[in-house]
């Protein structure tokens, strides 16, 4: 079903077209984000442009995403560095990892061996 209304861009929600007000309409903007300080209108846009990044970015959408993870904003750095992280994981050594494996490995040999 198609959705009626439009959607904010500060807040992400559908409404109704009667509450965007004239020039805020065509921006998809609602009355109550329109009211907001610059500060938190600025910040509304960048959260929701963040959850809705494609998972496959351009490098422009790369670039960006970088510079939000220095943002001076934590809602803004926190987001877009778990967006960095799901997209790259941190890569692991896999001297690490077989370190890791030979220690579970000779932890479970020695239970057995104790079974007797």
């Amino acid at each position: 079903m198609k959705k009626r209304g439009h959607c904010c861009k500060v807040c992400g929600e559908y409404k109704a077209n009667e509450k965007f007000s004239g020039k805020d309409h065509a921006a998809h903007i609602c009355k109550i984000c329109a009211a907001l300080p610059p500060e938190k209108h600025a910040e509304g846009m960048t959260l929701i442009r963040l959850v809705n990044l494609p998972w496959r970015l351009s490098k422009e959408q790369l670039s960006w995403l970088k510079k939000r993870m220095k943002d001076r904003r934590d809602a803004v750095r926190a987001l877009a560095t778990e967006q960095y992280e799901m997209r790259f994981p941190p890569r692991i050594e896999p001297d690490e990892t077989k370190n890791d494996l030979e220690e579970d490995f000779d932890f479970y040999m020695d239970e057995e061996t104790d079974i007797e």
